[in-house]
């Protein structure tokens, strides 16, 4: 069950780009990052800004672990780097992101959220 909640997380918030289902599984404290929207917003005005950055983005969850009230990923984000990415100016060129990252869920919806990105593949100056 919570791990189907991670799934529509990625495949159709991040990856089909309907933010609408992120009032369903989204808690109204999530906060991606200290000082932001909360709750359901939080992760649209995330959405907007990856799909701004990579409009063909994509996440390849490789790995989903599941005990408690806890999901860890392991993923790949992939796609065209045409936008400001986390202050990385745009390439042009092929984007390829990896991470970890732990989610904690409270009444089925996402709760909290531990992104842990592996820094050696984000983008590199021209």
């Amino acid at each position: 069950m919570i791990k189907d909640v991670i799934k529509r997380f990625y495949d159709e918030v991040l990856n089909a780009d309907d933010l609408d289902v992120a009032d369903e599984i989204v808690g109204p404290d999530f906060a991606p990052r200290a000082g932001s929207v909360r709750g359901p917003e939080a992760l649209k005005e995330t959405a907007r800004y990856l799909r701004s950055a990579v409009p063909d983005l994509h996440f390849d969850v490789e790995d989903m672990i599941a005990e408690g009230d806890r999901v860890a990923t392991r993923w790949t984000l992939r796609g065209t780097h045409q936008g400001d990415f986390f202050g990385f100016p745009a390439t042009g060129g092929p984007l390829e992101v990896h991470a970890c990252v732990v989610f904690r869920l409270e009444d089925g919806k996402v709760a909290e959220i531990w992104p842990v990105i592996d820094s050696s593949s984000l983008p590199r100056a021209a």
